[in-house]
C-alpha cells in the first residue's frame, strides 16, 4: 500500500467511525473521529476530502448550538468547493445552504436569507427547475422569510417547493409532510385556518404512512391542528387530537416520564375550556405524581 493510499484508508476509517458514532448517540467520539479525519485530509492533501469532514464537524457543531465553532468550518469548506468546482456549482450551492441554515439556527435569518439566494440561483441553473435539492433549498429560504414575517413571500416559496416536490417524489415522502406542516404554520399565523388545516391534514396523512406510528412529528402535527381548532373555539375536535398526541408521548416516554408534566397541564387547561373539569383534575394530579416523583 502506498502513503497516499494509506492516508485515505485512515480518512475513511475516521469518517467511518464517526457516523458509527452519531448513529450510538456518542457526539463527543463523533467529534474526535471527525477531527482525526480533518488531520488525516489534511496530512494527504486532499481538498474535497477536507471539505466533507470540515462540513460534517460543522454540521455537528451546529446541531447541539455551537454556531460559532461551526461557521469557520463552513466558510473553510465553502472556499474549498468553490476552488475545486468554482462559485458557481452545485456542490458550492450545498454548502451554502448549509451555512445559511446555520445562520437561520443562530436566530440570524437576515444574513441566511442572500446564503438561500446564492444557493438557488446556482441550483437552477445547475441542476434545473425541478430539482428536489432546489426544492428544499426552497423550502428553508421560506423558513427564514415566516421568521421575518415576510409571509407573502414565503408562502410563495413553500407552494413552489411543494409543486416541485409531487413532480418529482412519490406523494407518500417524509420531506413533503415537512413543507406542508411549514405552510400550515404559515397559515395559521396569518389566521387562514381552514387552509392550515388542509395542510395538516394531508401532513398528517403522508407521516401515518411513512413514519412509526408513536413518530414524534405525529404528535406535533397533532397538537398543532388542535392548536388551530382552538383558535376556531372547537374544543372538542382539539381535545380530541391533543388526547391522541398525548397517547403517542407516553408510548415513546412511559407514563411517568417528566417531559409529559408540560403535556398534561396544557391538556387540563384545554379540557376546562372544554367543560370537562373532571378530566381536568385527573390530568393536573398525574402532572404533579410526576413532579413529586422528580423530587423524591
Amino acid at each position: 500500500m502506498t502513503a497516499v493510499q494509506a492516508t485515505e484508508a485512515g480518512w475513511q476509517d475516521h469518517m467511518s467511525a464517526a457516523q458509527a458514532a452519531l448513529d450510538a448517540g456518542d457526539d463527543i467520539q463523533a467529534e474526535m473521529a471527525l477531527r482525526a479525519s480533518i488531520q488525516a485530509a489534511e496530512n494527504g492533501d486532499d481538498s474535497l476530502q477536507l471539505a466533507a469532514s470540515l462540513s460534517n464537524l460543522a454540521a455537528l457543531y451546529d446541531a447541539y448550538g455551537e454556531c460559532e465553532a461551526a461557521l469557520p468550518l463552513y466558510e473553510r469548506a465553502l472556499g474549498i468547493m468553490e476552488a475545486a468546482y468554482g462559485p458557481q456549482s452545485a456542490e458550492a450551492a450545498s454548502i451554502l445552504n448549509s451555512l445559511a441554515e446555520l445562520y437561520r439556527s443562530w436566530e440570524r435569518s437576515s444574513e441566511a436569507i442572500p446564503l438561500y439566494e446564492r444557493a438557488i440561483a446556482i441550483q437552477e441553473k445547475r441542476l434545473g427547475p425541478d430539482n428536489a435539492e432546489l426544492a428544499a433549498t426552497l423550502n428553508n429560504l421560506a423558513i427564514a422569510l415566516h421568521d421575518m414575517s415576510d409571509y407573502e413571500a414565503a408562502e410563495k416559496l413553500y407552494r413552489r417547493a411543494l409543486g416541485i416536490m409531487e413532480k418529482s417524489t412519490n406523494e407518500a415522502r417524509p420531506e413533503l409532510a415537512d413543507v406542508l406542516v411549514n405552510l400550515a404554520g404559515l397559515l395559521d399565523d396569518r389566521g387562514r385556518y381552514e387552509g392550515a388545516l388542509g395542510a395538516y391534514k394531508r401532513a398528517l396523512e403522508i407521516q401515518e404512512k411513512t413514519l412509526e406510528p408513536d413518530h414524534p412529528y405525529i404528535a406535533t402535527t397533532l397538537g398543532r391542528m388542535a392548536s388551530v381548532f382552538q383558535a376556531q373555539g372547537n374544543h372538542r375536535d382539539a381535545v380530541r387530537l391533543v388526547e391522541r398526541a398525548l397517547e403517542i408521548r407516553e408510548q415513546r416516554l412511559g407514563a411517568e416520564h417528566p417531559d409529559l408534566v408540560k403535556s398534561l397541564e396544557n391538556f387540563a387547561r384545554l379540557l376546562r375550556k372544554a367543560g370537562e373539569d373532571g378530566r381536568a383534575r385527573e390530568m393536573d394530579a398525574r402532572a404533579r405524581a410526576i413532579r413529586e416523583s422528580i423530587r423524591g
